[in-house]
């Protein structure tokens, strides 16, 4: 027979359990995320302009295409890369050959503004590996911290590049982001999102981006050194002329 001790006991560790949140896992919280900003949607087209550039996506469950267009020296200069197809360049309508390291050049750079537009949905990709680390508090606000890193098969030629994403426990939306780079010379950058908005039902945002006055520094260091002013502002990422739909 059990002692009524005992059976205090054991229902104290009962109840004490079902109270206890239980944390979520890093899929689980990026799936929040990407539910937040409304990019759970499998197909979706938007157009924006990003510097001197006109950018075109467009998502069909896993198929993606993205374009860019400028205009050089009174020259007409269209990209186009898709997940069937690598980056092909025409200019003025003309079909014309580039050199891999060119093509890689151009390819990384559209990669690049795209990734950083569609975020958080990224995370989901196939090549990610997310890890939840301790929660941070950042001018008194607690994020999820979770950690980024990337297979080298589906990771493209930045496999090596490591993230952190510091998301709200409350709306799940990204407040800061932050990352380690090796090409070009490589570096840490450290991003506050700034003019947050919501266009047809997706969230969008811009960037202030900073960077530490060593080149390169431990990711989890940033959010002090931010509180402390103690980061240099780089530039703005502002997309403007954003247009969202849903095709059938």
């Amino acid at each position: 027979m059990i002692s009524f001790d005992k059976l205090i006991f054991f229902t104290f560790i009962f109840f004490a359990s079902c109270q206890t949140p239980l944390t979520p896992t890093p899929e689980e919280i990026i799936a929040k995320s990407v539910e937040a900003y409304g990019f759970d949607s499998d197909r979706f087209e938007i157009s924006f302009d990003f510097r001197e550039y006109h950018y075109f996506l467009k998502r069909n469950g896993a198929s993606f295409t993205y374009t860019r267009q400028t205009i050089k020296n009174d020259q007409v200069i269209f990209d186009r890369m898709s997940s069937e197809e690598p980056l092909k360049r025409k200019v003025n309508d003309t079909l014309i050959s580039l050199q891999d390291s060119l093509q890689n050049l151009y390819s990384n750079s559209l990669n690049s503004v795209m990734y950083f537009f569609q975020l958080p949905k990224p995370l989901q990709d196939p090549a990610v590996k997310a890890e939840l680390l301790n929660p941070s508090t950042i001018n008194g606000q607690t994020y999820w911290t979770i950690k980024i890193t990337f297979n080298q098969e589906g990771g493209g030629e930045d496999f090596q590049d490591e993230y952190r994403y510091w998301i709200s426990q409350e709306d799940y939306k990204i407040a800061y982001l932050a990352y380690n780079y090796l090409t070009d010379g490589g570096g840490t950058r450290f991003r506050k999102v700034q003019n947050a908005r919501e266009i047809n039902g997706i969230g969008i945002q811009d960037y202030v981006n900073y960077k530490p006055y060593q080149k390169f520094i431990s990711l989890d260091s940033l959010p002090q050194l931010f509180e402390k002013d103690s980061l240099i502002e780089v530039s703005l990422i502002e997309n403007k002329n954003i247009k969202v739909t849903f095709p059938e």
